[in-house]
């Protein structure tokens, strides 16, 4: 208990009441619900990150370096919910971050849903979009500080729409949507459908207290189209529509990409396919991903690229990763000094098709997770990223660029 408290005292002395710390290691009083049924209440997630950039960083066009060292806020995700006995509920989400005078996501998920053990979920707003599973797991609950670079390429982040969640048949869960009309910031204008399809052969979750071991397997694949649309900014500058696949080097705060396809004029129909594996065996979890991109740019060759990542995660202390309706979620701790995770990722991403060279890249991270009680976690990453890219202009060559990156973050969640 006494580490407990010094931990607290720190934590609330260094966020003070933006770690909203009533008790930061036991339950927090963020909800309330009536005798009626009714509650409501407040979600958060805060997260302050520390990069550190070496290696071959130097930029070949200029002699600068391509990524620099931060210290910074990464999230501040705000959430106020509310649910009625009788299936709705709703969120309304804004993340608060402002890096360099700019606020880097503003609106997140914001919708109405109703739910209905019978015909399943029905949302209307802004959320996720299905394919890059990865993206679709909480920023809270990641292995890793940052999404493998073949999901931050494919996913199309938040969009507004429709969508439709089913797991009435045992051992599946089916999803459909549609997407119309960019997302509540003003960005991505376009729309078209998603849908996704998750088997579990089998997903044993003992209660707690229980010997027996977790034992879940999860296979998915998800696909959608998009049919992008020109945008309007607020001066009236039209521009047309275009795809773009790119990813950083699995750093979050840095804006550099080191493998970017560029835009890509009047695309057409972008269709977007993801394959998705997960293995949790008590303390283990085996985590893996195969994502393909397309579009066909007007007046020239269709483009395609492609990436995956595979990824393990061992716990220490013997805790197991929760699983429920298709998402891992974070580890709870049973003991009072927390749990420790240690896990390994490789990840590759290759942007290069036709006349577009966009590059190819190659990763490897080494990660460690400390979860103390049910509202911090401790994250530390150590990336090897290799990429080559084609330079035009008075390099006229291929490059290789391969820095070295080394990530921390501290994350209070409720």
């Amino acid at each position: 208990m006494k580490l407990r408290s010094a931990i607290a005292v720190a934590l609330l002395g260094t966020f003070g009441a933006n770690a909203m710390a009533y008790d930061l290691l036991n339950d927090w009083p963020t909800k309330y619900k009536t005798e009626g049924g009714y509650e409501y209440g407040f979600k958060g997630l805060y997260q302050y990150q520390f990069e550190d950039i070496s290696g071959d960083n130097t930029n070949p066009t200029n002699g600068k370096d391509l990524l620099s060292d931060m210290t910074a806020w990464r999230r501040k995700e705000f959430n106020f919910y509310g649910k009625t006995p009788w299936g709705l509920d709703f969120n309304v989400g804004y993340d608060f971050t402002v890096r360099d005078g700019v606020h880097t996501t503003g609106w997140i998920d914001n919708f109405v849903r109703y739910s209905n053990k019978e015909y399943g979920e029905f949302r209307l707003g802004q959320f996720k979009t299905p394919v890059g599973w990865e993206e679709t797991i909480s920023s809270s609950a990641t292995t890793f500080l940052e999404r493998a670079m073949p999901v931050q390429a494919t996913n199309m982040g938040r969009r507004i729409g429709f969508d439709w969640t089913y797991t009435g048949i045992p051992n599946w869960l089916l999803y459909a949507a549609y997407f119309k009309g960019g997302d509540l910031n003003g960005d991505n204008d376009g729309h078209g459908p998603a849908a996704r399809v998750v088997w579990n052969p089998f997903n044993r979750q003992p209660g707690a207290g229980s010997r027996e071991e977790s034992n879940v397997l999860h296979l998915g694949l998800a696909v959608s189209r998009e049919s992008r649309e020109a945008t309007t900014d607020g001066r009236g500058i039209v521009s047309n529509p275009a795809a773009r696949f790119r990813a950083k080097p699995e750093t979050g705060m840095n804006g550099t990409r080191l493998i970017d396809s560029g835009n890509l004029s009047f695309p057409g129909d972008i269709d977007r396919l993801g394959l998705e594996a997960a293995w949790i065996h008590g303390p283990l979890l085996v985590q893996g991903e195969y994502l393909r991109f397309s579009a066909s740019p007007a007046g020239k060759p269709d483009y395609t690229g492609d990436g995956y990542y595979v990824q393990g995660s061992w716990v220490l202390t013997g805790e197991s990763r929760p699983y429920k309706n298709g998402t891992i979620g974070n580890i709870r701790p049973m003991n009072d000094f927390g749990a420790f995770e240690v896990a390994l990722r490789y990840s590759s991403l290759d942007l290069n098709d036709g006349p577009v060279l966009g590059g190819k890249e190659d990763n490897w991270t080494l990660g460690a997770n400390w979860y103390l009680g049910q509202h911090l976690k401790f994250q530390a990453n150590y990336i090897w990223a290799s990429s080559t890219k084609y330079y035009g202009g008075t390099v006229k060559k291929n490059v290789d660029i391969d820095p070295r990156v080394l990530e921390a973050r501290v994350q209070i969640y409720f």
